[in-house]
C-alpha cells in the first residue's frame, strides 16, 4: 500500500525546522516500508502573511504493509508533537496521510497553494473529497502545506542537501569553513548555485537563525549536490544530513496576469507600459506600471541592493515584463519585482542650448533669452532637443542571491528566463500606448 505523509508549520523564528522532522522521520519510517522517492521539500506561496521563514512543507511516500499503517501515523504525530515549536503562537502545525493514488483534483489544489491564498477550510474540504486524513495541531494551517506537498506535480526539480546541527549546539554561531564554500562554489557552480553572494563575498549556505540547519547546499544535480557536500568543512560536528527534491529554483509560482487580474498574495508575470518617473522612500525605489486592464505599482526593496540601479534608468514609456510577488505595501497593491525585462525603450531625450550662431562659442541662459560667452550675441531661448542613449540592454535584470526567493528560479540555470520569454512570444502580444 502507497502511503503519503505530509507535514507543515512546525517551526518559528525561535527554532526547530520542518525539514529537520522530516529528516528524522524519514529514517526512523525507512525501517517499516520501502520509500519510493527521496523526502520531498515544497516551497510554498513566499507572499503569505503568516509564513515562517522558507514557507516550505516536507512530504514523503513509502510502500508499506497495511497493518503497519496505524504505526506510522502515531510515530509521524509524535514526532511532530514533540519537535514543533508548539508555545509560538504563530506555529500551527498539519499532518496529513494518504493511502493509495494521488487524485488529479489535489494537483490542482497543490499549485493553487502555491500560486495563491488558500485557507484551512478549503485544505479540509480538499482533504476530505480525496479521502485523505488530516491533523491539526493548534490551529492547524499546516494542513494547508501538508496537503499540497503531498500532491505537488513535479514538471520541474532541483535538489537540496540539508546537513543538521547537533541540538547542543543550535542558536550558537554557526562553525562552517568560509573559504571551502569558495571553493566549493568555484568546482560546481552552477550545477550548485547560490552558494556565495560574489559581490559581498559572503557565504549563503549558512543561515542566521536558532533552528537546526548548519548548511544548505542547492542543485540541479543530486551527485554533484553530495559531491560539493564533501568540499565544505565544517568546526563542528554534523548531526546527519538529508537530501531533498524540491521546487525551489523552478519559478513554478509566476503566472500571467492582466495587471487589472492582481490580487493580494499572486505570484505574477505581467507586461505594461512604465507610465511615470520612478521614485524613492525609504531606500526602495517605485515605479507603475499598466496595461489595459488596470495600474499597480511596482517596487525594488532596499534588499535588492544594486538591482535598484537598474530599475532607476526605467522611463516613462518603456514597455517592460516584470515578474514578482503581490502584497500591500503601505496600503497599495505593489508588485515586488524579482524579474524584469526591457521590452522597447522610449527615447531618453535631453534639452540642449545651441551654439553661438555668430562664433560658435557658448551659450548662456539669461532668463527668457541666452547669451553668447564669448562674444555676447543675444538670441530667444530655444533648446535642441537630443536624444541620448540608453544605458538599459535588451536582457533579463534579476535580484541578487541574498535577496532571492527560495522558489525563483536564477538565471544562471537552464529555463531561468523561460516565464520572462513566454511572456514576451506568448500570451500577451498587444500592449497600449501609456495614457
Amino acid at each position: 500500500m502507497k502511503l503519503h505523509i505530509g507535514i507543515d508549520d512546525t517551526d518559528s523564528p525561535k527554532g526547530m525546522c520542518t525539514t529537520y522532522i522530516g529528516a528524522l522521520l524519514y529514517r526512523e519510517l525507512s525501517r517499516l516500508g520501502e520509500p519510493l522517492d527521496l523526502p520531498r521539500l515544497i516551497r510554498l506561496n513566499p507572499n503569505v502573511p503568516y509564513k515562517t521563514r522558507g514557507n516550505g512543507a516536507v512530504a514523503m511516500t513509502f510502500e508499506v504493509e497495511e497493518e503497519l499503517i496505524p504505526e506510522i501515523k502515531d510515530i509521524v504525530l509524535f514526532y511532530v508533537n514533540q519537535l514543533a515549536d508548539l508555545e509560538d503562537e504563530n506555529t500551527n502545525p498539519g499532518v496529513v496521510f494518504l493511502e493509495g493514488e494521488i487524485p488529479e483534483e489535489l494537483r490542482e489544489f497543490s499549485l493553487r497553494a502555491l500560486r495563491e491564498h488558500v485557507t484551512v477550510e478549503e485544505a479540509e474540504e480538499a482533504a476530505r473529497r480525496a479521502g485523505a486524513e488530516y491533523f491539526k495541531f493548534k490551529l492547524g494551517r499546516g494542513i494547508v502545506g501538508a496537503l499540497a506537498a503531498i500532491a505537488y506535480p513535479f514538471k520541474h526539480f532541483t535538489y537540496e542537501l540539508l546537513a543538521y546541527r547537533k541540538p547542543e549546539n543550535w542558536g550558537t554561531p554557526r562553525k562552517v569553513d568560509r573559504e571551502s564554500v569558495f571553493e566549493m562554489d568555484r568546482l560546481f557552480y552552477p550545477f550548485t548555485y547560490d552558494n556565495v553572494d560574489p559581490y559581498k563575498r559572503s557565504v549563503l549556505i549558512a543561515p542566521h537563525g536558532k533552528d537546526p540547519v548548519l548548511v544548505g547546499i542547492r542543485g540541479i544535480d543530486a551527485g554533484k549536490v553530495l559531491q560539493a557536500f564533501e568540499i565544505v568543512r565544517f568546526e563542528e560536528p554534523v548531526a546527519l544530513y538529508q537530501l531533498y527534491r524540491t521546487n525551489q529554483g523552478t519559478d513554478d509560482h509566476l503566472t500571467f496576469k492582466k495587471i487589472g487580474e492582481l490580487k493580494p498574495y499572486d505570484s505574477a508575470v505581467v507586461r505594461g507600459i512604465v507610465v511615470k518617473p520612478y521614485w524613492e522612500k525609504g531606500r526602495h525605489v517605485f515605479f507603475e506600471l499598466e496595461d489595459e486592464t488596470g495600474r499597480i505599482r511596482v517596487a525594488a526593496f532596499e534588499p535588492t541592493k544594486k538591482f535598484r540601479n537598474f530599475v532607476r534608468k526605467l522611463l516613462p514609456g518603456d514597455e517592460i515584463i516584470a515578474a514578482g510577488g503581490v502584497k500591500e505595501h503601505d496600503g497599495v497593491l505593489t508588485l515586488n519585482l524579482e524579474k524584469f525585462y526591457p521590452v522597447k525603450l522610449a527615447p531618453k531625450i535631453e534639452y540642449r542650448k545651441p551654439k553661438c550662431p555668430s562664433c560658435g562659442g557658448t551659450m548662456k541662459s539669461k532668463g527668457d533669452y541666452l547669451k553668447c560667452k564669448k562674444c555676447g550675441h543675444r538670441m530667444p531661448k530655444k533648446l535642441i532637443p537630443v536624444e541620448m542613449p540608453r544605458d538599459l540592454e535588451k536582457k533579463i535584470y534579476e535580484v541578487p542571491p541574498d535577496a532571492r526567493k527560495h522558489i525563483s528560479r536564477p538565471l544562471v540555470l537552464p529555463g531561468g528566463e523561460d516565464k520572462i520569454l513566454e511572456a514576451l512570444i506568448g500570451m500577451h502580444k498587444t500592449v497600449p500606448s501609456s495614457r
